[in-house]
């Protein structure tokens, strides 16, 4: 059997799903939790026309029933479509199982070829074993909450039967069911963001580092001057729009020198596989750590832990991660970190799936604010770093030569007494703003 696999897609989202059901060999089970847009539609249509065993789970509610969707399509086509009643609990996340083999779960629903700016992304996992939990429970589903016209279900699993009693529970509030199987899938998703989010900021970092090894001298030097320059020209026109300026000068210069002054060593470099042992390490740890795992009285415990985890991961430092790993499995039961690890099996399902969803739109905010960064975009468009750094010292050099040249320039004919030269230090200024504003 096959190693479980998993990732995470953003804005090859569409395109993964488009290619793991052209590629589906013999059925596709889909749950939705939301309104269905039409490319999703039209590739469940493709399976179908493809001989594919098609089975849909569709929200009962009236707004659900998206009339372009044009559904009678497919039964005609020989799909089997379970509308689920009104009352039926909602699907925290939409699910396409294929294969009985591959899960991909998230915001299937709205996906088209487009990508939207903001979203959760889409998690693919190869996991047999989760493929069948996921049959087993939209089975159960069905049984209690289909819509009373329907036929018996027949989702595909393998012979797998569909115990009520195993795979729901039941609350007084439909809306706030929620299965083992389906908070799984939120979790994982959840902690597969965290890995990404994490990857993201240890990108940043290791851009930031690279960019001061590269430019961080002649950027200083060219902040310097600045201050000065605009020093002088107040010194020369005494004018209050040339005081704020030498004072915003001043101020950048200070807070910048201070940022790089209190900047640790940077992180030693990986090669390819300890680079892959260090990102297995993290989710191993992760997955133990999340606080949204924990009882509401560890998560303190949880959140400081996960904290020493994501600083060690961005800064690769392996060996913190290890010393981490023994403090957490090692500890007796009262050490920091035990707690930690006792699961979140005294929330109910439900509580637990309402936690995960609210820590999905963080994250996804979260994700959000990074790719909208400046660094993130420079990242986003250059791949080559020693060719952007380039880019960026030849313009900062010339801006140099630009301060040094008015510089001499008033000092060889002064107007009035030179000014105190300041004793503290900046950003950068407006004009060297690219190499700087790059900075994470």
């Amino acid at each position: 059997m096959n190693e479980a696999t998993e990732s995470l897609h953003f804005s090859d989202a569409y395109a993964v799903l488009a290619q793991q059901l052209g590629s589906a060999q013999t059925q596709v089970v889909c749950a939705l939790a939301a309104p269905c847009a039409k490319p999703l539609f039209d590739l469940l249509l493709g399976c179908r026309r493809r001989g594919l065993a098609l089975t849909l789970v569709v929200p009962g509610a009236t707004e659900d029933i998206a009339p372009g969707m044009a559904w009678e399509r497919l039964q005609a086509a020989g799909a089997t479509l379970h509308w689920l009643a009104a009352t039926a609990p909602r699907l925290h996340t939409s699910v396409c199982v294929v294969d009985g083999a591959l899960v991909l779960s998230g915001e299937l629903a709205r996906l088209g070829p487009v990508p939207e700016p903001h979203t959760a992304g889409v998690l693919l996992q190869s996991n047999s074993a989760l493929a069948a939990l996921c049959g087993q429970g939209l089975g159960a589903l069905l049984v209690a909450y289909a819509q009373a016209q329907d036929p018996a279900p027949h989702v595909q699993t393998q012979g797998a039967a569909y115990p009520h009693s195993d795979a729901l529970m039941a609350f007084d509030d439909p809306s706030q069911w929620a299965a083992d199987w389906h908070t799984g899938l939120l979790e994982a998703h959840a902690l597969a963001l965290q890995a990404d989010i994490a990857e993201m900021h240890r990108t940043l970092n290791a851009f930031d580092h690279a960019q001061d090894a590269s430019i961080g001298s002649l950027l200083r030097q060219c902040m310097d001057a600045k201050r000065q320059h605009l020093q002088q020209l107040h010194a020369k026109t005494g004018s209050e729009a040339s005081r704020a300026q030498a004072q915003e000068a001043q101020d950048s210069f200070a807070r910048y020198t201070q940022a790089q002054d209190a900047k640790p060593a940077a992180p030693s470099a990986l090669d390819p596989q300890a680079q892959a042992q260090l990102k297995q390490l993290y989710r191993k740890l992760a997955m133990r750590l999340h606080p949204d795992r924990v009882d509401e009285h560890d998560k303190p415990e949880a959140q400081a832990l996960f904290q020493r985890l994501q600083t060690s991961y961005e800064n690769n430092d392996f060996a913190a991660l290890q010393t981490l790993q023994e403090q957490v499995l090692n500890a007796p039961g009262t050490a920091p970190g035990k707690s930690a690890l006792r699961s979140h099996s005294k929330r109910s399902p439900a509580r637990h799936a309402a936690a995960l969803k609210d820590r999905l739109a963080q994250q996804q905010q979260e994700r959000a604010a990074i790719v909208r960064s400046a660094t993130w975009q420079t990242l986003s468009r250059q791949s080559n770093w020693a060719v952007w750094f380039a880019q960026q010292a030849s313009y900062l050099r010339a801006e140099l030569d630009r301060y040094a040249q008015a510089l001499a320039s008033s000092t060889a004919q002064p107007t009035s007494p030179s000014p105190t030269k300041p004793t503290s230090a900046s950003t950068p200024p407006s004009t060297a703003q690219p190499a700087a504003a790059h900075a994470p």
